[in-house]
């Protein structure tokens, strides 16, 4: 979340199943084990891998772009045919182009039956298509094409692995303590490669953001979505946060996030740590939701005081032919004490 997206109602197609026994639930005694965990997980309902970026050419143009592989179980039955679905691999990707106020993104799912899209167990390799992750804790090299539009990248952490929540126990509701998932990130990501834009090929350099998530449970009944921000700060520093909201309008207490300093040290927050307040909103040309647009962001304690606007007012990404869902994901400018970029995500609007 992916993120995004960052829980399960991308997928309540499969809402049936959620709960099935033969899945792991997460835990605050969940173990994490590093690099395994990086890999395709058997044992969880939905999982994914998650990117965000802000890249430069070397004329100085700026472009976002988003790229999330999901991997999706949808059940565990055996089959005497190759041809019985227990997974789905869906891949979404992203350009935004700044300058000339453009938007691209393309969605792809498959089964995995013929090969064409997977996840490996044993090392982290996972693909839709010509979609590709691959690589390891120390670094990742990413590549996506859509119609016209194409990436090709690499991506070196800069910072320790951050595991947020309660190491890495990232509770997202106040009904139980069973809806939650394993989430970690690398919040500074140097980044290289290319991208292509209709017949022009450029090298790219920037900065990029990963997350990591496994869950097997949804958004609880009480629970419509979510508002996440992704912040990179101009002084050295990362944050992240995400709201939970309610279907009665109020936020769940278990909405939280983590703050990351220069030195890559990190610290939990807490609803009480933060306040975010909407000062407009943006209705949505394609389907007529109702987005927050610009908003501010304040960390009393760290006395942050934070802007953050979209750079590009159409980011909404219809994702009906995988998801069954669309949501807002798009590159914004942050002002403030400090100013920085961000990617922020909404859902359920």
């Amino acid at each position: 979340m992916r993120r995004i997206v960052l829980f399960l109602s991308f997928f309540a197609v499969f809402s049936g199943y959620l709960y099935a026994s033969e899945y792991l639930e997460v835990t605050p005694y969940t173990i994490i084990k590093i690099p395994e965990v990086f890999y395709y997980q058997d044992n969880y309902r939905v999982q994914w891998w998650y990117f965000t970026g802000q890249l430069y050419d070397l004329k100085g143009r700026e472009f976002g772009y988003q790229l999330t592989f999901f991997a999706v179980d949808v059940q565990k039955r055996k089959y005497k045919s190759r041809f019985g679905v227990n997974k789905l691999y869906i891949s979404h990707f992203a350009i935004t182009d700044v300058v000339n106020k453009r938007y691209y993104y393309f969605e792809k799912i498959d089964s995995g039956i013929y090969g064409f899209s997977g996840a490996m167990n044993n090392k982290l390799l996972v693909w839709v298509g010509e979609d590709r992750l691959e690589g390891d804790y120390k670094g990742f090299r990413i590549k996506a094409r859509g119609k016209d539009v194409e990436i090709d990248l690499n991506l070196k952490p800069k910072k320790q692995l951050v595991l947020n929540g309660l190491g890495g126990y990232s509770r997202k509701s106040e009904d139980s303590p069973l809806y939650a998932s394993i989430y970690f990130s690398y919040t500074n990501l140097e980044t290289e490669g290319f991208l292509k834009l209709y017949n022009s090929a450029v090298n790219v350099r920037g900065k990029s953001w990963f997350d990591r998530e496994l869950s097997t449970r949804s958004l609880s009944p009480s629970q419509k979505g979510w508002d996440w921000f992704s912040i990179r700060l101009n002084n050295g520093c990362e944050i992240m946060i995400y709201l939970l909201r309610k279907q009665d309008g109020t936020l769940d207490r278990y909405s939280s996030g983590t703050i990351v300093y220069k030195d890559g040290k990190y610290k939990h927050l807490t609803l009480n740590d933060f306040r975010i307040r909407t000062l407009s909103f943006y209705k949505s040309k394609k389907t007529n939701a109702i987005y927050p647009a610009e908003w501010i962001v304040e960390i009393p304690f760290e006395k942050l005081y934070l802007r953050i606007k979209p750079l590009v007012k159409e980011q909404e990404f219809i994702a009906y032919a995988s998801t069954n869902n669309y949501y807002w994901e798009g590159l914004c400018e942050v002002k403030g004490g400090v100013d920085g970029r961000a990617y922020v995500e909404l859902t359920g609007y």
